[in-house]
């Protein structure tokens, strides 16, 4: 018999590794670039496009592990006085804002994207293509949004459980 959360657990790990590449690549650049400028006087061309490219990715390769994890800026000054059934109640709307807006994200920067395939849009320095990034960026949304369309159907479930169990 397999463990039903070895799944998301299995998610986690990968987005995990994909999202601590592009950090591990600033904190290399970064030593690097410093390292060369300061003994050789000679910093590594084109280091800090770098840097802007792997930062966005690594913002948007996070976004669906914070976002299964719950981890996002909330505001909840007054939730902890309600039920717990109330709290899942509230959590649906919530759920459902969050989805929207990141599935708007997601869709805009997906047009962005071919806007910058069609024009060959690439980076001052460097010349790397811009398209690319965006794509990424949009398929990273994208899986947000199905990760916040899994959390509201948990939501719903417990919202659907009666009152006996939830307590």
């Amino acid at each position: 018999m397999t463990n039903r959360s070895s799944g998301p657990q299995q998610l986690d790990r990968v987005l995990g590794v994909v999202s601590a590449l592009p950090l591990a690549l600033i904190v290399v650049l970064t030593f690097t670039d410093v390292f060369a400028r300061y003994l050789f006087a000679h910093p590594i061309p084109g280091a800090s496009e770098m840097i802007q490219f792997a930062m966005a990715m690594a913002i948007f390769t996070a976004l669906p592990l914070v976002t299964r994890a719950g981890g996002h800026i909330t505001v909840d000054l007054f939730i902890y006085a309600l039920s717990k059934r109330k709290q899942v109640f509230l959590q649906l709307p919530c759920e459902l804002l969050s989805g929207l807006a990141l599935a708007l994200i997601s869709w805009r920067l997906w047009v962005q994207a071919q806007e910058y395939a069609e024009n060959k849009t690439a980076s001052i320095v460097l010349g790397l293509p811009s398209a690319p990034l965006a794509y990424a960026m949009a398929v990273f949304a994208a899986l947000a949004v199905v990760v916040v369309g899994l959390r509201f159907i948990d939501a719903l479930r417990l919202a659907l459980t009666p009152a006996e169990v939830t307590q």
